[in-house]
């Protein structure tokens, strides 16, 4: 939805098909009749409505992503927008920012996710001289950052740019209506050049009565309604959607995840809520979780870290009266430690990872000369904690190999495990985790109940992945791609489905993989390192919290973040092919059946039977109105089959009756304006019928459609005849008319029979 508006008026105004009907229009009002311009009405309202509902949905949704705009403080006080930055700007930047440009700092430091960038869930820290990336986060600390290169001259940028180059979302509706708009538009103007000069010249129809015979032919060929409405309901979509958050940047792409069959997904910030929990505390021997979170909120009452982690332990920690300690030396959690140290006269506090822990207290031991504490190189016993379940690990011994143990064994569970050490000597285990998000087991079950298969693909190390996956209700085995070459990327999709430690290229691979294979793949990310596979992907998903790189190449944007948006989307686009799929089976009855008079007129009627105003009166009637309240109905079935094959399958019998019907009553003895009456009525009947078999199951609303319309053309024939150039039949006329209107609904329901006959047996 990134038309201008003016490009909005464009595309709806100067089309093919409204240069014939102005055309016709302007024809039509040189014979005089201006009765069979009623047309132009239909065709105005369509283009009215069609702008209205596109320029609506497109300020919907700009507003929402002015919402939703980041902004940024720069050094000097000024307050800019993303896109408001120019080379040279100084940027302060601060816990969760994220970074708006490539630049350099120049002064202070943090702790800088570059995932987005690398794919590698690492925490780097970034000092005064160091450059940064557009689309990394900063985790902790306080940089200022001068930037070097802004909007389109940042690498993500570039890379956004070369993704979106020559990217045309997969979408079997929008090729079907291409494919009838281009039939129509091959065939339209030399059958109706045909038609005319026959009717002047072989069968000596005076001029205007064969302008009048051409202008109804080529009115009813042309789908007026059917692109418009197609829009109409897209735009109607793109705004509820908008309404939920979810940001529809591509019109067709609610459609192309209705129909995906493998949907992709990344773990943190997909699955994962992105916000580290203290889930645990494991304690050893002498101390109890009471004095750990005294300890700790001590600890982190002195420690300046702002980290996820950090934040984490501080608010598991609330409630319980922090210890105080005298602080003699501090050194904060930093990438290369994996660590934060406090020396108090207590002795030396630490928590992070427990190896690097010892390991630097064995350096320190061996700078000051002395040996290691029995506490960082023997075994002592402890009990097992009385906190855990039978079934989970234990913290049964305090010695550090068994801590260690225990330590990977959570690990595996999709735990990160950090550790609480007295000079050296372990304390107690801290269990932090990345909790799924609420609806997420929901979310699963409903594709797979739905028959997606489901991928995690993500870059973080397998164990975690397969632990927060299993978790979620996704089933296997992870997969380590460190050492996977292409070659063996398409078995691995087949037969597996957690993957860890992907790299950007072989995600790319993977979904291109899957498509060879035949699937529809729609892919979740929020990465830089994400863009090619968004790209490669049949509907591409963004995280409003990802890099610009990965939104602005996504045909939608989850603008809350929320995995459980997605079975949201899905009924909306369910709602939108089914409901085409009904309405334009009713557009196709009156083309095809034009199309198929027209070559009987040359080749056997004296002239085509129809008068434009009398195929304006039924499209009015059994076309366009009701298809304008079917297309807006609630329908989430599961989409089926081939959408052009599913509405050529409804159509063509209908099309076929109304030849068999105008040939028996061309057959019949009368005048040309009995003719014409006769074909009028049979042909408002059997598009009356068809309606009422494509509103099956029917509904009250649907039941009222059909009554509605089917009086409203009774009204039309009975007080505005006249104006339809209807005229008295004899009783032979009637007769047929009145057989035809009862035999119609037998005869579609074995034309339709015997057409789903032959296209099972290949006939």
């Amino acid at each position: 939805m990134t038309h201008s508006y003016w490009d909005i008026v464009r595309r709806q105004t100067f089309t093919l098909f409204n240069a014939v009907n102005l055309v016709l229009a302007l024809l039509i009002a040189w014979t005089g009749a201006w009765q069979n311009m009623f047309f132009v009405g239909t065709v105005l309202t369509n283009w009215l409505i069609g702008m209205i509902q596109e320029i609506r949905a497109r300020r919907t949704l700009n507003q929402l992503a002015l919402l939703h705009q980041d902004t940024y403080h720069l050094a000097d006080g000024r307050t800019v927008t993303r896109d408001g930055l120019e080379p040279g700007m100084v940027v302060v930047l601060e816990q969760g920012d994220q970074v708006p440009c490539d630049g350099t700092v120049t002064s202070g430091s943090g702790e800088v996710d570059e995932s987005q960038q690398t794919g590698e869930s690492e925490e780097v820290q970034r000092t005064a001289g160091d450059r940064l990336l557009s689309g990394m986060t900063i985790i902790s600390g306080r940089l200022e950052l001068r930037a070097d290169a802004t909007g389109d001259n940042t690498r993500a940028a570039k890379l956004m740019h070369e993704a979106r180059s020559h990217k045309k979302f997969r979408s079997p509706l929008r090729d079907a209506i291409d494919t009838i708009v281009r039939f129509c538009t091959i065939a339209i103007i030399p059958c109706g050049v045909l038609l005319f000069v026959r009717s002047v010249y072989a069968t000596q129809v005076p001029v205007k009565q064969a302008i009048n015979s051409m202008a109804a032919a080529l009115i009813g060929m042309i789908p007026e309604g059917l692109v418009v409405l197609t829009s109409i309901a897209l735009a109607v979509a793109s705004v509820k959607l908008a309404k939920e958050q979810v940001l529809v940047q591509q019109l067709y792409c609610s459609e192309t995840l209705a129909r995906t069959d493998v949907l992709c997904l990344d773990k943190t910030g997909t699955l994962t809520q992105g916000k580290m929990t203290l889930v645990k505390i494991l304690t050893q021997p002498g101390w109890t979780e009471q004095d750990v979170k005294q300890i700790l909120g001590g600890l982190y009452a002195v420690l300046p870290d702002s980290n996820a982690t950090a934040v984490a332990i501080r608010r598991g920690c609330e409630g319980v009266p922090a210890r105080f300690f005298t602080v003699q030396d501090m050194k904060p959690f930093a990438s290369a430690t994996k660590f934060s140290k406090v020396v108090t006269r207590q002795g030396t506090w630490c928590v992070g990872a427990l190896s690097n822990i010892l390991a630097d207290a064995q350096n320190q031991w061996a700078a000051d000369g002395g040996a290691a504490p029995a506490a960082a190189s023997q075994q002592t016993s402890a009990p097992t904690s009385a906190a855990l379940a039978s079934s989970e690990p234990s913290a049964s011994t305090s010695s550090a190999d068994q801590a260690l143990r225990t330590q990977e064994t959570w690990a595996s569970r999709g735990y990160r495990v950090l550790t609480l050490t007295l000079d050296g000597t372990p304390v107690a285990l801290l269990l932090l985790q990345d909790p799924l998000k609420p609806d997420v087991r929901q979310t699963v079950g409903y594709f797979r109940k739905q028959g997606v298969d489901l991928k995690v693909i993500s870059g973080d190390d397998p164990a975690t992945v397969q632990a927060i996956a299993n978790e979620a209700g996704i089933t296997g085995k992870a997969v380590s791609m460190q050492h996977v070459g292409a070659q063996d990327i398409p078995v691995l999709m087949q037969t597996h489905s957690i993957f860890g430690r992907v790299t950007p290229d072989q995600k790319k691979a993977m979904v291109q993989a899957l498509q060879v294979q035949g699937h529809v793949v729609a892919m979740t990310g929020d990465g830089v390192n994400d863009v090619l596979a968004l790209k490669a992907a049949d509907c591409s998903i963004a995280m409003g919290s990802g890099s610009q790189a990965a939104r602005a190449v996504s045909s939608m944007i989850l603008l809350n973040n929320q995995f459980d948006d997605l079975p949201g989307i899905v009924v909306q686009g369910r709602r939108v092919i089914n409901n085409i799929q009904r309405t334009a089976s009713l557009f196709l009855v009156k083309t095809l059946f034009s199309f198929g008079l027209t070559l009987l007129t040359l080749v056997f009627f004296r002239v085509y039977p129809f008068e434009p105003v009398q195929l304006s009166v039924i499209s009015a009637l059994a076309t366009g109105i009701p298809s304008f309240v079917l297309t807006l109905e609630p329908n989430d079935s599961r989409v089926q089959g081939s959408f052009l094959k599913n509405v050529l399958s409804r159509a063509v019998p209908g099309a076929f009756n109304v030849l068999i019907l105008v040939t028996i009553a061309r057959l019949l003895p009368g005048t040309r304006a009995q003719f014409s009456t006769m074909a009028t009525l049979v042909a408002g009947i059997n598009a009356l019928w068809v309606l009422f078999f494509v509103c099956q199951p029917m509904t009250r609303i649907r039941a009222a459609l059909v009554a509605f319309m089917a009086a409203g053309f009774v009204i039309a024939v009975l007080f505005f005849g006249k104006l339809m150039f209807l005229v008295p039949l004899d009783l032979w006329q009637l007769v047929f008319v009145i057989a035809a209107a009862v035999a119609i609904p037998f005869v579609l329901r074995l034309l339709s029979a015997l057409e789903r006959r032959i296209l099972k047996t290949g006939m």
